[in-house]
């Protein structure tokens, strides 16, 4: 794409590799982005041999194609991948943390779910679909086809982890879109499990998701993506116009503290976070297809990491961490046990535990000050984890947007999306808050994006 130009407006994760991908392709790119600093809520903070990070703490990679970009990147080299105690999982029943069981003897001795709870999951594969133009939420989705233990104690905790959501508003089909794709093509979540392993492994799919993460944080990565993109990128940038040209192209005006200047380009991408875009000076007709994006709901959640002695907490800290689901009344979403999942995150004889607080659960507590959060997240590691001494390091960080929520209904913004890229074939509109929440997904969405738009010219 020689003297093909992209401007990027956003430098979060999925603006970056957006930028990146752009470039790799032969673009001459311009990222702007309005905060002083790129990575949006992705940073690392060290302190003491501590480490916490601002936003995910991992990537769970779903295909070669996004460890292809990493090594792109040079940074093959720079990946950590995870302890072996990372596979194991917690959820709390009974106000204790209870092994998430992986296989059908796990399942059968387990105090997580109840025995009627249990016998009920057998029932999952005669189950009738849901009609294909339908849209349940998580709630309804799991009660018909698993029964209401396994609402309770599994999707439940395991939505809050992953969406700080409420599973009676969210879309089965958009939030976990695999579950909903499994029943549809297999008529069964088991059986469509089985299945769909078959059927990649007869199409040469033998990936397997893995989690990574990177030598000395999550930073590492948004710091290499900075570094690659060098001057391109333009921080404290304000944007002041978003114009289609008579060419069909796009006049981008924006000006900092250093520079005024008008972009003209042949391809743009929007990567900021919905709530963001209707605040961006756009063309009449965009502005227009892209005004629903501004009712989507976002959860808002606060991490506060904190590292304790060792010897002071009493649970083994043996797995990922622990969710909690909403009926055991627990103040926070779930502790992740960092310090045993990657290396270097705590100092020899001490532990790093993250914890999430607020979502669509509780989204007041999200924005208690610091010390009143650490009072209501220290009672409950208390109970939960044994923990006996007060925290010798602590960080906390609030996003009041942070989530996008894929509530029932988010077919329409999904729509206004696609009809505002099908009117503009120059255009990409990415973020988490489209095609799924994780890094992961904003990595490969963006890459995608990025493809699609070089094709398109």
């Amino acid at each position: 794409m020689e003297n093909k130009k992209a401007v990027v407006i956003g430098a979060g994760v999925s603006g970056l590799c957006a930028a990146v991908e752009l470039k790799r392709l032969g673009f001459e790119v311009t990222v702007l982005e309005k905060a002083s600093r790129a990575g949006g809520v992705m940073d690392t903070f060290s302190e003491g041999g501590f480490r916490a990070e601002s936003g995910s703490n991992s990537v769970m990679v779903q295909s070669q194609k996004t460890l292809d970009f990493l090594s792109g990147l040079g940074l093959a080299d720079e990946v950590e991948y995870p302890q072996s105690v990372a596979k194991k999982r917690f959820f709390a029943r009974y106000g204790k943390a209870r092994a998430v069981p992986m296989g059908p003897v796990q399942l059968i001795f387990t105090r997580l779910f109840t025995p009627l709870g249990k016998i009920r999951l057998f029932f999952e594969p005669f189950v009738k679909p849901d009609a294909p133009d339908s849209d349940p939420s998580v709630a309804d989705f799991t009660v018909r086809r698993l029964g209401r233990d396994a609402l309770d104690y599994g999707m439940n905790p395991f939505m809050g982890g992953v969406y700080g959501g409420d599973p009676e508003k969210l879309s089965v089909r958009h939030a976990i879109p695999q579950f909903w794709n499994l029943v549809q093509k297999y008529g069964s979540i088991f059986r469509g499990a089985f299945k769909s392993r078959a059927d990649k492994m007869a199409a040469g799919n033998y990936f397997k998701p893995v989690m990574i993460s990177f030598k000395g944080g999550m930073k590492t990565f948004i710091d290499r993506m900075v570094e690659t993109l060098g001057d391109s990128l333009k921080t404290d940038a304000k944007i002041l116009s978003v114009d289609s040209d008579n060419e069909g192209g796009w006049a981008v005006s924006w000006g900092n503290d250093i520079e005024d200047s008008c972009e003209q380009a042949d391809v743009l991408v929007l990567a900021v976070p919905a709530h963001e875009i209707g605040k961006i000076a756009l063309c009449g007709n965009l502005s227009s297809a892209l005004r629903p994006l501004s009712r989507i709901t976002y959860a808002p959640v606060a991490t506060l990491t904190l590292g304790f002695a060792r010897k002071d907490v009493g649970h083994k800290l043996d797995g990922f961490g622990v969710l909690l689901p909403q009926k055991e009344k627990f103040s926070i979403l779930g502790s992740l046990f960092v310090s045993s999942i990657f290396s270097d995150r705590a100092p020899d004889g001490f532990v790093t535990l993250t914890n999430y607080v607020g979502g669509m659960r509780n989204p007041k507590l999200a924005r208690l000050p610091e010390a009143e959060m650490e009072k209501i997240v220290m009672e409950d590691l208390r109970k939960l984890l044994k923990v006996r001494g007060e925290p010798v390091f602590r960080k906390l960080f609030f996003w009041p947007q942070a989530i996008a929520q894929y509530n029932v209904g988010y077919q329409e913004f999904v729509d206004a999306v696609n009809s505002a890229e099908s009117t503009y074939d120059n255009l990409a509109v990415i973020g988490s808050f489209r095609g799924g929440v994780g890094v992961s997904s904003c990595i490969e969405n963006a890459i995608s994006a990025a493809g699609r738009l070089c094709k398109n010219l």
